[in-house]
């Protein structure tokens, strides 16, 4: 794909939209994005490219406008959605299904956020000391474990493998904590497993005192461990302006896995998370979560795990995702724009 493809063609089709009128000539249509950590979540980090290069998402601030907020965990955007706060949230299978059932959400899985499971990407680690008392999963019964959010999908993945080794919820000690902590509270002992994510994995692993005790790859195999989903009703009354959304979006999200961009990348992402680039050298290669390039969820992993949460009894009931609660169609859309294959 030759350079500045992407953008030229979203610029074209701005042009179209503002020349054609209707919503894209009114104010422009406020989408807040949720998110928990990057670069996983690639949100933060394309809102923050839109504001140093305003020409990769040409519809911002015309068309829509583009605002992200951080969450601790999916299941805490749930209502967050309901209340019409956010407009597009990255929700784990659990908290997809919980949504639904819980809070009779008539909502839409939209895209992929990131994967986990396919080989040569990062598993998703739940790490314990060496010299600790947990040597295998059985261990665990009786001891303190970490978890970003309960229902989170790190959280649930973790609960279908203990529960596979006859571990149930009550059998250990859950202890909420954010991601960025939880290597602290291993290495002072006030936990004896975390979720550990590859941001945090440089300093704690290369102490050469943890290791691995299984990974959600073992657990779940490809998942689609965050999606991003939507109110049905919302994208019935701004299909155009979300068009124009993903259009830009997804060649944004490109600019942070091109080879050319990795030092301008890794800036953006040190500046975001605070964090020396020596940890985040892992970012945006197969040593992080896998991304789909068109932004194309699995929404048959999707499926296979809320099964599985269900049958493990992680979560009380699950749904038949498709195809009431899919919408492809957005991201459809602004694949063939992109592709020039579509108005």
């Amino acid at each position: 794909m030759r350079k500045g493809f992407f953008p030229a063609l979203a610029a074209l089709f701005l042009a179209a939209l503002l020349a054609g009128g209707g919503e894209a000539a009114a104010a422009p249509l406020k989408i807040v994005v949720g998110w928990v950590e990057t670069p996983g979540h690639l949100a933060p980090l394309v809102a923050e490219l839109a504001k140093e290069h305003p020409e990769i998402m040409p519809g911002n601030g015309k068309i829509y406008k583009f605002e992200t907020i951080r969450f601790r965990g999916t299941t805490a955007e749930i209502s967050a959605l309901a209340l019409n706060d956010l407009q597009i949230v990255p929700f784990s299978d659990a908290a997809f299904a919980l949504a639904i059932t819980n809070a009779h959400l008539d909502i839409k899985l939209v895209a992929d956020v990131l994967q986990t499971g396919h080989k040569g990407y990062f598993p998703g680690e739940y790490v314990v000391a060496k010299a600790g008392p947990i040597k295998t999963i059985a261990d665990v019964k009786g001891k303190r474990v970490a978890t970003n959010v309960i229902g989170s999908a790190a959280d649930t993945a973790m609960r279908v493998m203990l529960r596979r080794h006859g571990i149930k919820s009550s059998d250990f000690t859950t202890v909420e904590a954010n991601f960025a902590n939880q290597p602290a509270m291993l290495e002072e002992g006030k936990v004896d497993m975390i979720e550990l994510l590859p941001q945090f994995a440089h300093d704690l692993m290369a102490t050469g005192k943890y290791r691995v005790l299984f990974t959600a790859a073992q657990v779940m195999g490809v998942s689609e461990t965050i999606l991003w989903a939507m109110r049905a009703d919302f994208i019935a009354a701004h299909r155009p302006a979300l068009i124009a959304f993903f259009t830009d979006y997804t060649p944004a999200a490109h600019w942070f896995f091109d080879p050319k961009n990795r030092k301008a990348a890794l800036a953006i992402l040190a500046k975001v998370t605070h964090q020396p680039e020596k940890n985040l050298l892992f970012a945006f290669t197969k040593h992080d979560f896998y991304h789909d390039p068109y932004l194309v969820p699995n929404v048959a992993a999707v499926q296979r795990e809320i099964n599985t949460d269900v049958k493990y009894k992680v979560i009380k009931k699950g749904v038949v995702v498709s195809p009431k609660y899919v919408d492809l169609s957005l991201i459809e859309a602004a694949k063939k724009r992109l592709l020039g294959h579509g108005s």
